[in-house]
């Protein structure tokens, strides 16, 4: 005889099995669901790190993930096959210092940064999205924003909505009072009425004075998205307020960013010129050393590189050229003067960098431009980075090298599953096409031979570089 309990039970137990028999095979699906798989045959790879190419190399990319790297043929049945025709393949390139929201603010605009004070939202939002679309067409994939936004521009270019690269960013700029950040107005300092300027308003800058004061600041872009935060540890160009020789952040305001970054498992990073700026910084545990170009010290670049801490060199600002840049070069503002005196230090800044053997990273860090004044000053920093430490160095410092930079992010890493900057089995598929082999000519990654006087590339894209995947997929493509 069954019970009522009986009988529910039996009841229940059909129902879950009819369900489990329906279910079981959909769920199968999904998870045997293939990935899609590209094939590129006939290339020669640069994988970040060696000093040659492999030639004859077959890569085999499933989903966003290099899959094989092999000499021989590989069996893939279903895969879209790219014929590379002898060019190279080597990783995305990395820009690993950038300001995606202040790159463009050049135009209708001769007073700097202080001059996007007059600047609405909708400009600046327009114009920094027009500032990340000119990276994927010449060749790169991942850059690496050094404050002055917060994540909504990745945000939708992670989702697809947009294209642009990957951004890795540090949030709204941290300094002090009347140090580098402090963009304000006149009249906004003067009436100290505790009112926020219209870049502090926008998430440009933060001015914190004093210990308690970082560390908010350094918890609330974190909190807007952040992967790591930078501090101003010393004078700046585009600061109209401060000598370029100043210290800025005392020990303890730079020891209350690093406690709060360290605490969610990423770095911190600051904005230093010169030695004791630098010292101070690396002193405090900072891992990332933005510009350092007037460091003249030996100790210096040893405390770096004991420290297995980062500098990525404003290189632009050795270059004899630099002072025809309509900003920079402008004698009735104060970026002139603080400028000349970096551009006097890059022979020795050079020549110890390579006897430290310190840890460098290429960042392009133009800003208040236009695209032509753009495109020359980040192409002419290639040739830069190349007759100062070769090729080699230069495609490692902007490949392998600044994927370790990258990774240093840790717990707050944006991309987490796999490595940057290397053609690896397991690595990201950010992956490049270059007409030839750029350890011999830079060029055919877009060096120019000058930051002015020639003619800039006319679009973003760089032509010698005809296919580019970002994540698994093509998001340029000029083959045949």
């Amino acid at each position: 005889m069954i019970t009522l309990k009986g009988w529910a039970g039996a009841f229940t137990a059909a129902c879950l099995g009819i369900t489990m028999a329906h279910v079981a095979p959909l769920l199968a699906t999904e998870r045997e669901e293939p990935k899609p798989q590209i094939l590129f045959t006939n290339v020669h790879v640069f994988d970040g790190k060696s000093d040659k190419l492999t030639e004859g190399m077959s890569v085999l990319v499933e989903g966003n993930l290099i899959k094989k790297v092999s000499t021989e043929t590989i069996d893939a049945p279903g895969a879209t096959v790219i014929d590379g025709e002898g060019r190279t393949l080597m990783p995305g390139l990395i820009d690993a210092h950038v300001h995606l929201n202040m790159q463009f603010v050049g135009y209708g605009n001769d007073r700097g940064i202080q001059g996007a004070q007059l600047f609405t939202w909708e400009e600046i939002g327009a114009l920094a999205y027009e500032a990340a679309r000119e990276y994927l067409p010449a060749g790169v994939t991942t850059v690496r924003d050094l404050c002055g936004m917060s994540q909504g521009l990745r945000k939708h270019i992670d989702s697809g909505a947009l294209k642009g690269p990957r951004i890795y960013l540090s949030g709204a700029c941290i300094g002090q009072s009347s140090g580098h950040g402090d963009w304000r107005l006149e009249p906004e300092v003067i009436r100290q009425d505790g009112e926020k300027s219209n870049l502090e308003l926008l998430g440009f800058t933060t001015l914190a004075d004093g210990a308690n004061e970082v560390l908010k600041a350094t918890r609330n872009n974190l909190a807007g998205g952040a992967d790591f935060t930078k501090m101003m540890a010393g004078g700046g160009v585009t600061s109209e307020r401060d000598p370029i020789e100043s210290v800025q952040g005392t020990a303890e305001e730079l020891g209350a960013m690093v406690a709060a970054t360290s605490q969610f498992g990423t770095i911190a990073a600051v904005h230093a010129y010169h030695d004791e700026s630098v010292k101070n910084a690396i002193r405090a545990g900072v891992m990332s050393i933005e510009h350092g170009n007037l460091m003249m010290e030996p100790k210096t670049f040893q405390m770096v590189a004991e420290a297995d801490a980062w500098i990525v060199p404003a290189m632009a600002a050795f270059a004899d050229e630099v002072l025809e840049h309509p900003y920079y070069g402008n004698p009735d503002l104060p970026a002139y003067a603080k400028t000349a005196k970096i551009q006097k230090n890059g022979e020795t800044w050079i020549r110890l960098a390579k006897e430290s053997n310190v840890n460098l990273a290429f960042g392009s860090d133009v800003v208040v431009s236009t695209k032509d004044v753009w495109r020359g000053s980040r192409d002419f920093q290639i040739t830069q980075w190349g007759r100062a430490f070769g090729n080699l160095r230069t495609l490692k410092a902007m490949t392998s090298d600044a994927g370790k930079l990258m990774a240093l992010t840790g717990d707050m890493n944006p991309y987490p599953d796999a490595a940057l900057g290397v053609i690896n089995v397991g690595a990201y598929a950010d992956i490049i096409l270059v007409d030839g082999n750029p350890l011999e000519d830079l060029s055919l990654v877009g060096a120019s031979p000058k930051m002015f006087g020639v003619e800039s590339r006319p679009t973003p894209s760089v032509d010698t570089i005809p296919l580019v995947m970002k994540d698994g997929l093509i998001v340029k493509n000029t083959l045949n």
